[in-house]
């Protein structure tokens, strides 16, 4: 049974589209994040949803078009004779797998930036409630005054 090439290549050359999509979203959220664009985020946020659907379910019919193909649901595809002999199919594989390390290394970095600015308005509303916000740092003999003395101790 001979395979389908352009079919196979057609889809590949879809899904490194899309990633390539969702990458520059996430390139201008992490830029929207640097500007405290708000308004930017949420509207970043319903397209990157959308693409994200797109990508999921292409990436749905490629792989029931590989499995009704016969071909393996990985790399090993490329082994087949018919893909072997397709010099565009191993590029446009290597291409959407690179895409997919890049997206997947932005996202790790948004993800650090987002929980960075957790922890900074965590403790900034820490501040402004007054909690562990003790003005005296030292008292009179040199000592932390926020480190308490016997605390294992029952004190009455």
């Amino acid at each position: 049974m001979s395979t389908d090439i352009a079919q196979f290549a057609a889809f590949l050359q879809t899904e490194l589209e899309l990633t390539t999509g969702i990458h520059a979203i996430l390139e201008q959220e992490r830029d929207a994040l640097a500007n405290n664009d708000l308004q930017g985020l949420q509207t970043l946020q319903q397209e990157k949803t959308l693409c994200l659907r797109q990508l999921q379910d292409h990436a749905e019919q490629r792989l029931l078009w590989m499995k009704a193909s016969g071909l393996p649901q990985s790399a090993q595809c490329l082994q087949h004779q018919d893909i072997a002999a397709a010099a565009n199919i191993r590029l446009l594989w290597s291409n959407l797998e690179n895409q997919y390390k890049q997206n997947q290394k932005l996202s790790v970095q948004l993800s650090d930036i987002v929980l960075h600015a957790r922890h900074r308005t965590l403790q900034k509303l820490k501040i402004l409630r007054g909690q562990q916000n003790d003005p005296h740092l030292y008292n009179d003999k040199g000592k932390a005054s926020s480190l308490k003395q016997g605390q294992g101790y029952i004190q009455v």
